[in-house]
C-alpha cells in the first residue's frame, strides 16, 4: 500500500478515528471567535477553553461561560464555520472531519446528526475504507466514492475494487462517484444490477489505457442522474454519451478530455444534448487524436441552442468537427474560449468565425500575443479595457515547423480577419530554440500573418525571431503597393540592432515609426 493510500485509510476508517475532547475544542476556538468578535478566549485547567464576555466595554470581567454552556443553535453555527474553513480544521478535499467531533460527547453527536443537510453530512469510501463495516456503524448518509483523482491516475487495488462495488449498491445515497478506471473494475460494473441514482451530482471516470480500455457500457448509470452537476470523463470510450447527457438538464460543469477513438459521438448529437442544458458553465471538449474525420460537412441547425450560463469553453480536435459544433450553439455570455485544432492542410472556418462575433465579450479584443512552441503554434487575444476581468480568447494549431505555424495561422487570422479590428498591440515570441531548418522561413507567409492586423500600433518581437521579422519587413518596403501593418508606431526587437536591422522599413514610415531594441540581460 502507497504511503497516500495509508494516509487516506487513516482518515476514513472510523475506528482509528480518535480525539480528545480538549483537542476537538481547540480546532473549534478560532471559529468562536470568529463569530463571537467581542468575545476572548482564555485557558482553564484541565476544561477545555471557556468565553470570556466582555461586551461591557469596561474592563471588568462580565460572565465566564464554558463551551458547554453554549446553546445548540451556537454549537450549531460553529460546526458550520468548521465546515468551511481550510484544512488542517476539517477539510480534505470537498469532505471535512464531522465525525472527529461527533467523538467528543453525547451531546455534539446529537447536535451534528440532528443537522445532516445543514452540516453537508457524507460518508466518504477512497483507498482502504471498510465499505461494508462503514456503512454499518454510521447512519445512512449521502455516500461519497473516491478513488482516483484528477489528473492523477491511481486505480484501485482488487480490494478496493470490491469496496467500491459495496458502496455502489446503494444508488439512492452514491452522492459522488470518482474512479481511476480499468478493465478490471470495468467488467464489475457492467455486472452491477443497473439502477438509476437519483441523488449523484458528481460524476469523474479517468483512464490511462488508451485504446485497450473497454468501452463504458450503456446503461452505467441505468436511465437517469437527474441531479447531477459535473460529469468529468478523461479518456473514456463512452459513444452513447450525448443519449445520457439528454437526462442530465442540471449539468454545470462538462469535461470530457482525451476522447478515444472508440467513444467518437457526431457533432449534430452532442449539440442536441447541449440544447436543454440552462445551468451549463463550463463546457470543455477534447479528442485524443484526429482520426475521427467527417466524410462530409452537415448542414447547420435552423435553430440554434442558446448556452446563455456559459462562460468557458475549449475544443481540442479538428476544424470540421468544431465548426459543426459552434454552427448549432450560441454563448452570448462566453468570455473565456480555447481552442486547439490537429494540423491540417487546409482550415475552413467560417462558423468559427460567426460564433465568436455572437459572444459579445470576446469580439473585441485588443491584445494579441503570437507564440510558437515546439508542438504548436498559438494566438491569444484578450480583452483588457472595461473590464474586472481579462476576457480570453485562444487558438492553438498543432504542428511543429515554424513555416507550417506562421502560415496555418495566417489562413485562419484572415478568414476571421474583423476579429482583430481593435487589436492595439501585438507580440510575437518563440518560446524554444529554432531549428536550422525552421530558419528557412519565407517572406510571404509573415506578410500575409500581418494582413489582418490593420489597427496595431506596438509590435513586440522576442530575439529568435527578430531576424526573420525584420526580413520580411524589409522586403515590404520595398513595394509602395503592399502596406503591412499601417498603424504601427512602435517597433520592439529584444536583441540588438544587428540581429533585427529594418532600416529601409523605417525609412519609409518616418517620421511616425519609433524603433526600439531591448538589449538582453
Amino acid at each position: 500500500m502507497s504511503s497516500q493510500q495509508s494516509l487516506n485509510r487513516n482518515r476514513t476508517t472510523p475506528h482509528v478515528l480518535k480525539l480528545s475532547p480538549t483537542g476537538a475544542i481547540s480546532r473549534v476556538n478560532g471559529t468562536i471567535l470568529r463569530l463571537f468578535s467581542k468575545v476572548k478566549k482564555k485557558q482553564t485547567d484541565g476544561c477545555g477553553s471557556i468565553l470570556h464576555d466582555n461586551t461591557t466595554g469596561t474592563g471588568e470581567d462580565h460572565e465566564w461561560v464554558t463551551i458547554n454552556s453554549l446553546p445548540n443553535d451556537v454549537l450549531l453555527d460553529i460546526f458550520n464555520h468548521c465546515r468551511l474553513l481550510p484544512f488542517p480544521y476539517g477539510l480534505i478535499g470537498d469532505m471535512w472531519e464531522w465525525h472527529r467531533p461527533t467523538h467528543v460527547c453525547s451531546r455534539w453527536r446529537y447536535v451534528i446528526f440532528a443537522s445532516p443537510h445543514l452540516l453537508d453530512l457524507r460518508l466518504l469510501c477512497t483507498y482502504g475504507t471498510p465499505v461494508r463495516r462503514t456503512l454499518d456503524c454510521w447512519p445512512a448518509l449521502p455516500i461519497s466514492i473516491q478513488y482516483g483523482e484528477a489528473p492523477e491516475f491511481n486505480p484501485p487495488a482488487l480490494e478496493d475494487e470490491d469496496n467500491i462495488i459495496a458502496a455502489l449498491e446503494h444508488p439512492a445515497r452514491t452522492y459522488k462517484i470518482e474512479l481511476a478506471l480499468t478493465n478490471s473494475l470495468l467488467d464489475k460494473l457492467a455486472a452491477l444490477k443497473q439502477q438509476p441514482f437519483p441523488a449523484l451530482e458528481y460524476f469523474l471516470l479517468i483512464s490511462r489505457g488508451g485504446g485497450k480500455l473497454s468501452a463504458l457500457p450503456s446503461t452505467i448509470l441505468c436511465e437517469s442522474a437527474p441531479r447531477l452537476r459535473v460529469l468529468f470523463f478523461d479518456g473514456i470510450p463512452f459513444a452513447m454519451l450525448p443519449k445520457f447527457l439528454l437526462s442530465t438538464k442540471d449539468l454545470v460543469v462538462l469535461q470530457l478530455l482525451r476522447i478515444p477513438s472508440a467513444g467518437y459521438f457526431s457533432p449534430e448529437s452532442l449539440v442536441t444534448s447541449l440544447s436543454g442544458m440552462s445551468q451549463l458553465k463550463m463546457l470543455d471538449i477534447g479528442f485524443a487524436s484526429p482520426s475521427s474525420r467527417r466524410n462530409r460537412r452537415s448542414v447547420p441547425p435552423f435553430r440554434r441552442a442558446v448556452l446563455s450560463t456559459l462562460t468557458r469553453f475549449t475544443f481540442r480536435g479538428i476544424s470540421e468537427y468544431l465548426e459543426d459544433v459552434v454552427a448549432g450553439i450560441d454563448a452570448p455570455a462566453l468570455d473565456y474560449f480555447d481552442v486547439t485544432l490537429f494540423n491540417q492542410l487546409i482550415f475552413d472556418v467560417p462558423q468559427l468565425h460567426q460564433f465568436i462575433s455572437r459572444a459579445e465579450k470576446l469580439r473585441v479584443p485588443s491584445r494579441a500575443t503570437l507564440g510558437s512552441f515546439k508542438n504548436g503554434v498559438s494566438i491569444i487575444l484578450v480583452q483588457l479595457a472595461g473590464t474586472d476581468t481579462p476576457r480570453h480568447l485562444s487558438l492553438e494549431i498543432a504542428c511543429k515547423p515554424l513555416d507550417w505555424q506562421v502560415s496555418s495561422m495566417a489562413e485562419i487570422c484572415n478568414q476571421s480577419s474583423t476579429l482583430f479590428s481593435r487589436v492595439e498591440e501585438l507580440s510575437i515570441r518563440a518560446y524554444t530554440p529554432l531549428s536550422a531548418r525552421q530558419e528557412e522561413i519565407g517572406v510571404p507567409e509573415w506578410l500575409e500573418l500581418f494582413r489582418p492586423f490593420t489597427t496595431v500600433s506596438s509590435l513586440y518581437v522576442s530575439e529568435n525571431l527578430g531576424p526573420h521579422v525584420a526580413h520580411a519587413l524589409e522586403d515590404a518596403a520595398d513595394d509602395p503597393v503592399m502596406e503591412v501593418l499601417p498603424a504601427l508606431r512602435l517597433l520592439d526587437f529584444r536583441g540588438s540592432r544587428e540581429s533585427a536591422p529594418v532600416e529601409k522599413f523605417v525609412t519609409a514610415r518616418q517620421p511616425t515609426l519609433n524603433v526600439r531594441y531591448s538589449e538582453l540581460n
